[in-house]
């Protein structure tokens, strides 16, 4: 028994000895990371302490001045306690003539302005930034020359070291953005203008055929006013045949990198109108296909009257082509039953054919018994003057006219010879003085020609 209590008092020492070296070995680990910990405070401090002085060595009133914007200080109250150099060039002034002597909560003109309620809304925790307002520069410090500049001043709170409270007003130069928006409204508006007091169609249709844009023209050719055609596609507004047209060439124009014109015809209350539409496409910002835009103007009477000009010219040439046919082939009456036709120039069938009926229609007219055929001015002939030639002579004789064939040249005679013509009942004279003087003869025996044998006229 007292051997096994010996043993277990050693096993109870061992373990209280074991458990007091895990304490002291607990212990260091703590004070160590109590170092550590310590170190580390140390550090942060003195990294705190570094950025501190490194801030307070920044020259904050040298800062305030240099800023290029005018930037001022009141106090709560509203009194101006700082400006910087800027802002005293921007208005001309030193900063002892206004620190401590401008109230912005007093000043009529702020409060009539909104300077003084956006003071207090900022005091109140908004940072507030006031719409651009106008004043006039003088030549001086900041300014080269006189002109209208436009600010925009913006208004935040802040508290120094001690909890006071201060508001400083930042103003910053928007003139730039101003002139540019003020020349997009003019622009605007001059464009508008423009559209509305075209006196020709303007219109756009979004890239689905909806009418985006539209002038009065516009209104009074579909007697209905913008409100109602706005929003509406091609399909709404026309009938389907002249839809389908105007939606092909819309998607055309689209397609296309160049305006593309074509005259269209719409039926109207008074009668077919032609328009000459000149149609583009219409680009967005990125220059993506957004729509398509169209100019018309209405040139119904433009091409009513090209048409008149037609007709007349038509008739016109008709006329020409009459008094050339007279000239060319004219009727001399030379006495009661006489008639003369010289023959001028080179006889081609086409004239041929029209001397014969004008020939004929003379004969008719003034009842002629004797008729002369004066070749004199015929230069040379084939057989298609020939074969007009015994044509003429032949239908003259049908109508009961004698025919006396004058001024015959040799190449025309060989002509006659050649084609073998039949002169017979056709009598010939080697000139026209011949020819009127038988016509001319009271000897009926003079009119009947002499017979060879070979049954041709004699000379």
């Amino acid at each position: 028994m007292r051997s096994q209590i010996r043993q277990g008092s050693g096993g109870t020492m061992e373990i209280d000895r074991q458990s007091d070296e895990r304490i002291k070995a607990e212990n260091a680990r703590l004070r160590a990371r109590v170092e550590e910990l310590e170190r580390r405070l140390g550090s942060g401090a003195a990294l705190r302490d570094a950025q501190r002085e490194l801030a307070d060595s920044v020259p904050y009133r040298a800062l305030f001045d240099a800023v290029t914007v005018p930037l001022v200080v009141h106090r709560a109250d509203g009194l101006l306690v700082a400006i910087n150099r800027a802002d005293c060039a921007r208005w001309r002034i030193s900063p002892e003539q206004i620190i401590g002597k401008y109230n912005a909560l007093e000043d009529p003109q702020a409060v009539k302005t909104g300077h003084a309620e956006a003071f207090r809304r900022a005091l109140a925790g908004e940072v507030v930034t006031l719409p651009p307002v106008p004043y006039d520069t003088e030549p001086g410090e900041l300014y080269k020359d006189r002109r209208r500049l436009w600010t925009e001043p913006s208004y935040v709170a802040f508290e120094d070291a001690s909890g006071n409270r201060f508001v400083a007003v930042v103003t910053i130069d928007v003139t730039a953005r101003v002139e540019s928006e003020a020349q997009r409204r003019r622009g605007a508006a001059l464009l508008e203008a423009f559209i509305q007091n075209a006196p020709m169609l303007m219109f756009a249709r979004d890239s689905e055929g909806r009418h985006t844009l539209l002038n009065p023209p516009v209104e009074a050719l579909l007697g209905k006013p913008r409100e109602e055609l706005m929003g509406k596609t091609q399909h709404d507004v026309f009938p389907a045949e002249i839809a389908d047209r105007f939606t092909t060439q819309d998607r055309a124009a689209m397609a296309s990198s160049e305006p593309i014109t074509s005259e269209d015809e719409m039926e109207l209350a008074d009668g077919t109108h032609v328009y000459m539409s000149t149609r583009f496409a219409l680009r967005d910002e990125e220059g993506r296909v957004s729509g398509c835009g169209a100019i018309a103007v209405d040139i119904t009477e433009r091409v009513r009257a090209e048409a008149r000009t037609r007709q007349l010219q038509e008739k016109m040439l008709l006329v020409q082509q009459e008094t050339i046919r007279a000239i060319s082939t004219p009727l001399l009456p030379i006495a009661d039953g006489v008639l003369v036709a010289p023959l001028v120039g080179e006889l081609t069938r086409e004239r041929g054919a029209q001397f014969t009926e004008t020939l004929l229609d003379g004969i008719s007219r003034q009842r002629a018994r004797i008729t002369l055929l004066d070749v004199t001015g015929v230069p040379q002939a084939g057989p298609e003057v020939a074969d007009a030639l015994i044509r003429a002579a032949r239908s003259a004789r049908l109508l009961g006219a004698e025919v006396v064939l004058t001024g015959i040249r040799p190449s025309v005679a060989q002509a006659l010879v050649q084609l073998g013509a039949d002169l017979g009942g056709i009598v010939t004279r080697g000139t026209l003085e011949r020819g009127v003087t038988y016509a001319l003869s009271g000897r009926e025996g003079a009119r009947t020609p002499a017979r060879t044998r070979n049954g041709r006229g004699a000379h």
